[in-house]
Order: structure tokens, then C-alpha cells, then sequence
């Protein structure tokens, strides 16, 4: 069983950077996590095929035609600053 301590704790938040103000908490949900793999890892899945996917029918696409949206208009008007066909939306300032 691995037991989530206040050094590992202290270990991943310095790898990842994250400053964390209830440690106690963090420290009980990452041992939480741990002990519910640990329940998954004593399941029997001998025999089993892997899944890839939980949808086993295949996804069927629609054919790449492109296709002319008709309400423009409509979304214009919803938009609070236009300038004729032209919306306004707020800058990106790095």
C-alpha cells in the first residue's frame, strides 16, 4: 500500500509548481486516489480485451461537403457592438 505523506506532498508541488494552502486536505484526497487504484488493480481482467473506447459502434462521419450556414443575421444581431456585418469583440492583450 503507498502511503501519501508530507514530503511527497511537499515533492509534487514543488515539481509542479503549485502552491496548495490545505496540505492536510490535498494530502487526504492524493491518498483517496491511491487506495482506489489499488481497489481497481485487484480486479480480475485476465482474458479480457482491452477497450479503447466505451462506444463500441463505429462512428459513422457525415461526407466532408461544405455546407453554407444560413442564419447570419441572426447571429449578428445577438452580438451587443456590431458595425453593420461586422461584429466587435474585445482585444487580446499579452
Amino acid at each position: 500500500m503507498i502511503k501519501i505523506d508530507d514530503k511527497l506532498v511537499e515533492h509534487l508541488l514543488k515539481l509542479s509548481r503549485l502552491t496548495f494552502d490545505d496540505k492536510d486536505r490535498l494530502k487526504n484526497d492524493l491518498q483517496k486516489i491511491i487506495n482506489y487504484f489499488e481497489i481497481l488493480s485487484e480486479v480480475n481482467t485476465e482474458g479480457l480485451e482491452p477497450m479503447y473506447t466505451p462506444i463500441e459502434e463505429p462512428c459513422i462521419l457525415r461526407e466532408k461537403e461544405p455546407v453554407e450556414f444560413e442564419n447570419i443575421d441572426g447571429i449578428i444581431e445577438n452580438f451587443p457592438e456590431k458595425d453593420n456585418r461586422l461584429i466587435k469583440v474585445p482585444g487580446i492583450y499579452g
